[in-house]
């Protein structure tokens, strides 16, 4: 849930109160809006997510070319990030797109698919794959926060539970790994 949704759904319960409960003195409703706002203050403040610079994962991506990718539309076979909404992101400059798919482990030990970013470079037509991390983490963590940061760099996250995960950045151009950073909300 948003910061938005949070504030918005205390500000109509407290308008709800003050509808039900028929207060005379001007002072108690002031009191009550400042209590609400004082807790949606809290709230907001408790969904912070923090992130910390992770040396350990800053070198664990590689960036190679995809092979045996998805046939057909795109739009259709692209997975959803955490809030259901399409992966599929353009970088500033329109001359890249970035999305995730579900494609076969390869391994015995992951029957599922795992879920793993890749970038096309809509000049040239060659999409690759950004792979490295656990295979266990890519077949059971979805990718969120898919985004670019400028025309070059692409950022996205992968949360290994529902306090903590990591944020990884890719420098497309240098085809290369430029950071890796430990998030929590704890």
């Amino acid at each position: 849930m948003s910061c938005v949704e949070v504030v918005l759904r205390l500000t109509n319960w407290s308008e709800t109160i003050l509808e039900t409960i028929s207060m005379r003195s001007d002072k108690l409703k002031y009191g009550v809006i400042l209590l609400v706002a004082f807790g949606s203050t809290m709230a907001v403040h408790a969904q912070k997510i923090r992130a910390v610079r992770d040396p350990d994962s800053a070198k664990i991506l590689s960036i190679k070319e995809a092979r045996d990718l998805p046939e057909g539309d795109i739009a259709e076979t692209l997975e959803r990030d955490g809030r259901g909404r399409s992966t599929l992101a353009e970088s500033p400059d329109q001359i890249h797109q970035t999305f995730v798919y579900c494609v076969p482990s390869g391994s015995k030990d992951v029957s599922s698919c795992v879920r793993r970013v890749f970038f096309t470079d809509l000049g040239t037509d060659i999409t690759y794959e950004i792979t490295g991390e656990e295979l266990f983490i890519e077949a059971n963590r979805i990718v969120d926060n898919l985004k670019w940061i400028d025309n070059r760099t692409l950022s996205y996250e992968r949360w290994t539970g529902p306090h903590f995960g990591h944020r990884y950045v890719v420098d497309i151009k240098q085809m290369r790994q430029i950071g890796a950073f430990i998030l929590s909300d704890q």
